[in-house]
């Protein structure tokens, strides 16, 4: 399979995903998660999730340093508890050139399994617990856009109107 991101507004984005199975860990599987790799830290990327690469399954990638090595294959991921809040600043490699404001929880314990098919549970707390949340939106179907305020989201109109244009020029 080769991986390229997809852009906004293509329907994958805010579809929703289905759990990734022990069954699925194949390696196939495993290459496609090496080329979403590459291909998040090639574009200077801190997390990418399965459905920017136009994968509908449950897993993502988790990167803050944005550092070949640094990154973290998360299947199946879920927020157990949040606490507190912040906002911060976000950017998307589905949305390129747009950034806006984005309140999220100030620290989540989550719980995942890796490519062992291994569980973990761990708290996270600033940066890293914003890109979890994050990449946890694509999972859900949720775009960052969708948590804008109407400010941003007014000054990113231009911008999504040239991704819808572009989209509508892509033959599928």
């Amino acid at each position: 399979m080769h991986v390229e991101i997809v852009h906004w507004p293509n329907p994958i984005l805010t579809r929703g995903t289905s759990p990734v199975t022990p069954a699925d860990l194949t390696d196939d599987f495993r290459d496609t998660v090496a080329q979403m790799t590459r291909l998040m830290i090639d574009l200077r990327g801190v997390g990418l999730a399965a459905p920017q690469a136009g994968i509908g399954k449950r897993f993502m990638l988790v990167c803050p340093t944005g550092e070949a090595g640094d990154e973290r294959v998360v299947i199946n991921p879920e927020i157990v508890a949040r606490e507190g809040d912040e906002e911060m600043e976000e950017g998307c490699l589905s949305f390129p050139k747009i950034y806006g404001t984005i309140r999220r929880a100030a620290k989540v314990k989550v719980r995942w399994r890796d490519l062992d098919w291994k569980e973990h549970e761990e708290v996270l707390e600033g940066f890293i617990a914003r890109i979890f949340q994050h990449e946890l939106d694509h999972l859900n179907g949720v775009v960052f856009i969708d948590r804008m305020d109407d400010t941003d989201l007014s000054a990113a109109k231009p911008r999504l109107a040239e991704l819808k244009k572009a989209f509508a020029a892509t033959p599928r």
